[in-house]
């Protein structure tokens, strides 16, 4: 689908079924690796503490971030424009609440995301790094991209759209 052009009530579906089920799988999956990988490898490579340390910081804000727009800003994206396309008056308050919010946990993650990397040297596993460790890191290279596109996909294409909407109707 091209989420560039979507309607915001489509575009919230896109990233709950896409972003939001992705992340509600690796989170644990890779907290479950970097536990692992730390544990063996640590004494070795210490960096794998702060990398486990750092992942553990970053899941602990995103899983209430997923939760806050699964269950707040996205329910009022799709009360803001119902089925019929009459929009609903919400005086501004999508803009100056959640989605400024919302925005600002972005740039949080973004900053994690940022520390992961460094830390792990891009994403650069060492020679003696076993499957686990290679898995670990490929699962953080990815989950960084998507993120990304994430936060993009919600920053600059849904907030944008809704907050045009909220104005016209006289938010």
């Amino acid at each position: 689908p091209d989420w560039a052009t979507m309607a915001p009530e489509a575009l919230v579906d896109h990233l709950e079924a896409t972003h939001h089920a992705y992340l509600h799988t690796e989170l644990a999956r890779l907290t479950d690796l970097a536990d692992k990988v730390a544990t063996v490898h640590g004494a070795r490579h210490p960096e794998l503490v702060g990398v486990r340390d750092t992942y553990a910081e970053l899941r602990a804000d995103l899983e209430p971030h997923l939760m806050k727009e699964e269950r707040i800003l996205f329910p009022l994206i799709r009360e803001l424009v119902d089925p019929g396309g009459a929009p609903t008056p919400h005086d501004g308050a999508l803009e100056q609440g959640p989605i400024r919010v919302m925005a600002l946990e972005h740039d949080r993650a973004g900053e994690l995301l940022a520390v992961l990397r460094e830390r792990t040297g891009g994403y650069e596993v060492p020679e003696d790094g076993c499957a686990s460790y290679r898995t670990l890191y490929e699962g953080l290279a990815e989950l960084e991209a998507d993120t990304h596109l994430h936060v993009h996909k919600e920053n600059n294409v849904l907030f944008p759209a809704v907050i045009a909407i909220e104005h016209a109707a006289g938010g």
